[in-house]
């Protein structure tokens, strides 16, 4: 990966984009994320295989400050910068980047020290200040910048202009008429993702299908015209939230019982979409950003 463009940002909120006084010393390697797999002991020769864990994602990141500028005070500045900025109990951290083809992705990681700035001619000149960052990511993907957005059911619009309106009238919108849509997932790995069901009319406990491994997740509830309910299916962030006249609510415990956070597999996923009653009310939406292991 030859990066292009990076910015990191901590939990405040505070970023430092690395281009301009801030830069990248040289490309630093985020390949190689080692895994561990588990065995136990057979009877016969070798052992049975158990699993495969992907283990956390360490690197370092080196990067120097230019002294064009060449007033102390300014070096000072930015040193007091990177350490306001990079500072480990402002944990986690995001780190977006853009590679030299426009690609972009960002990984969360945490920092494990201060920025250590080396001593020496060779890293602290009338030229450079070299500096590193030690990071690690307990969630060791890469992301996709742009998230995907995959409608089930939706009413369209059908108006349209110049207008012409016939002796039969005019049709103003009409509804998609598929229960079932397929997800296709083009990350490197399975991933969650954000169910969103949207009420346009009064309706009764809605659902959603996984039509391949038959996992469903109901949430028991009557929604409202304009209600949406949200469900964060992510690993670390799952969530039911119910959206009522602009106020959020947490409804996990409507969640039914035999209820699966559904999961999106690599290639395709086929879903479909369900209520108790009121079914033509109801509008599903299913957003999700890539898991890839490399970029």
């Amino acid at each position: 990966m030859i990066i292009k463009d990076m910015t990191i940002t901590n939990s405040r909120g505070d970023s430092i984009i690395f281009g301009r006084h801030f830069k990248l010393s040289k490309d630093f390697d985020l390949s190689g994320l080692k895994a561990r797999v588990n065995y136990s002991e057979s009877t016969a020769d070798g052992s049975n295989y158990q699993n495969t864990k992907i283990d956390n994602r360490d690197f370092d990141i080196p990067f120097y400050i230019d002294k064009s500028i060449k007033d102390v005070w300014w070096i000072e500045e930015q040193r007091n910068l990177a350490f306001k900025v990079f500072n480990p109990k402002s944990n986690p951290f995001r780190i977006d980047i853009t590679t030299k083809n426009g690609s972009e992705y960002y990984l969360i990681a945490n920092l494990e020290g201060a920025p250590s700035f080396p001593t020496g001619f060779n890293n602290n000149n009338k030229s450079w200040q070299k500096g590193i960052l030690q990071f690690s990511s307990n969630d060791p993907y890469f992301y996709s910048k742009n998230e995907e957005k995959v409608d089930i059911a939706l009413w369209v619009g059908n108006f349209e202009f110049p207008l012409e309106i016939t002796e039969d009238g005019i049709e103003m919108g009409y509804r998609e008429p598929s229960l079932i849509v397929n997800v296709y997932n083009d990350g490197q790995e399975s991933t969650g993702m954000l169910i969103r069901f949207r009420a346009l009319g009064t309706l009764i406990n809605p659902s959603l299908v996984n039509v391949n491994t038959y996992d469903s997740l109901k949430i028991n509830t009557t929604m409202l015209p304009g209600d949406i309910i949200e469900v964060s299916t992510y690993k670390r962030r799952k969530r039911v939230t119910l959206i009522r006249s602009g106020i959020s609510s947490n409804i996990f415990n409507l969640l039914d019982l035999p209820s699966k956070f559904l999961q999106l597999e690599i290639g395709d996923n086929l879903f479909r979409y369900d209520a108790e009653e009121g079914l033509d009310n109801l509008e599903v939406s299913m957003t999700f950003t890539p898991r890839l292991l490399g970029v």
